[in-house]
């Protein structure tokens, strides 16, 4: 059995040929479950592009906070003069 150069040529162009293709179709594979892995099954675009921010809790008085608040002065009386609270 002898080979001619142009026929081992062909058998080592065909195996290269192969080996990619085979290599392609991983890689396509590997494309689809990291896609399949990774975005969610059924995403709502419009619902996530106008998705309201929740305001943040408002900070509760305390009830020392309010007691203080009651027992001040009335707001006539309770006027800054010149650096002196009264």
């Amino acid at each position: 059995m002898t080979f001619t150069w142009s026929e081992l040529l062909v058998v080592v162009v065909g195996g290269l040929v192969l080996l990619l293709a085979l290599a392609l179709l991983v890689l396509r594979r590997r494309d689809e479950v990291l896609h399949d892995f990774l975005t969610p099954e059924e995403p709502n675009i419009e619902e996530e592009f106008f998705r309201v921010r929740q305001k943040p809790p408002e900070e509760t008085v305390s009830e020392e906070e309010t007691t203080e608040e009651e027992t001040t002065e009335a707001p006539e009386e309770a006027q800054v003069q010149w650096g002196v609270q009264t």
